[in-house]
């Protein structure tokens, strides 16, 4: 297979200032557009626990394996991002280096491993869980009722849950409600499931924040304790500094907060969500032992990057690779398993089959059998 694409040219003052509005950004196409001035590359090879893996990205992903510096996955912090992107004037060698140090932890690489195990196994025939009496529910993403096509309700997920024989539901938090806020929803949510006999949370985007923050009011209490995994994808776990960049720049700020108060959307949650040593989500998570947590981060290159994202992915590409909504150094969570979603963004418009979405789930209830 043969594709055609387009290397940006990044140079040392990076990407001048290409914040769009919130209005903008919420209306944009999520799809990837192609540039006329591209270069034909083969992708006819596997590697990284990558299919179909393109010249261009074996390049990248082999030279970060060779990179000498920070070894370790732990140590690709902001800093060492920034650092990384800087000196090689390319955001995409350090979301390889990333990728490629995030699969080699021996937890992850476990991980990934049973997944092509396991996902040819759920492609003959699915298990019924129907009598375990778990359920799975969704904690969703800002904007989940107004602009249901991106996915940020999980329907999917959500429905891939149901054929395994579990039950169900949406959390129905506000969707641009307050981390505290909607985090105090999920805890009396929660409780309030005496119906089952195990949850596994799922969180998608800012919903991630949402159930970091309720971790965070109520993770020890007798009720969360049938809480037996947490399915995070694409979360803003630390907040975003496109949040930061908006509330600072007069003429974005208006425009946002006019799109705001026209929709009737509360502008106090979408600044829970900024960045910062002042923001609600400025703290460590401290996962509970009796919750398995699988971390899903979107890794995308340029080519790759949605209409949808790219103008906040160019404008973040100045303090690092980022999925298009996060820096990728704030959407580690390290006592979980983390799955690197190589060539998606923020919006995973990338398919991922459907059999490895339900052999995540399948991971957990194997897991934590002895829970419930």
């Amino acid at each position: 297979m043969t594709v055609r694409w387009k290397s940006p040219y990044i140079n040392s003052c990076f990407i001048s200032l290409a914040l769009f509005t919130t209005a903008c950004h919420v209306d944009r196409e999520a799809s990837v557009r192609t540039d006329p001035e591209v270069r034909e590359v083969r992708c006819d090879s596997s590697g990284y626990f990558i299919d179909n893996l393109c010249e261009d990205e074996k390049e990248y992903l082999d030279w970060a394996a060779a990179f000498p510096e920070y070894p370790e996955f732990g140590d690709l912090d902001q800093q060492a991002l920034r650092t990384v992107t800087k000196e090689t004037l390319d955001p995409d060698k350090a979301a390889a280096l990333f990728y490629q140090r995030g699969i080699q932890v021996p937890r992850n690489r476990a991980f990934y491993e049973y997944l092509n195990r396991k996902e040819k196994v759920l492609r003959e025939q699915l298990p019924d869980y129907s009598d375990r009496n778990v359920l799975f529910a969704v904690v969703p993403g800002m904007f989940y009722k107004d602009n249901p096509t991106i996915g940020a309700d999980g329907a999917q997920i959500r429905r891939l849950a149901a054929q395994l024989g579990l039950k169900q539901d949406l959390v129905e938090v506000e969707q641009t409600g307050t981390v505290a806020e909607n985090a105090q929803f999920i805890c009396d949510y929660v409780k309030s499931r005496t119906d089952v006999n195990a949850i596994i949370l799922a969180s998608v985007s800012k919903g991630s924040g949402d159930i970091k923050k309720a971790l965070q009011i109520c993770g020890e209490d007798p009720g969360f304790q049938k809480v037996i995994g947490w399915f995070n994808i694409g979360g803003i776990n630390k907040g975003t500094l496109l949040i930061n960049e908006i509330e600072n720049h007069w003429n974005y700020k208006l425009e946002a907060r006019s799109y705001f108060c026209w929709n009737g959307y509360d502008w106090d949650g979408f600044l829970s969500m900024r960045a910062g040593p002042d923001a609600p989500l400025n703290f460590e998570i401290d996962i509970p032992d009796h919750i398995l947590l699988i971390n899903v981060i979107a890794v995308p290159i340029y080519r790759f990057v949605t209409e949808r994202a790219k103008p906040y992915w160019l404008h973040l590409a100045q303090f690092g690779p980022n999925d298009g909504m996060s820096l990728l150094a704030d959407l580690t969570i390290p006592e979980g398993i983390t799955w690197l979603s190589w060539r998606n963004d923020h919006y995973f418009r990338n398919a991922i089959p459907e059999s490895k979405m339900q052999a995540f789930i399948v991971y957990i209830l194997e897991q934590q059998n002895n829970r419930y």
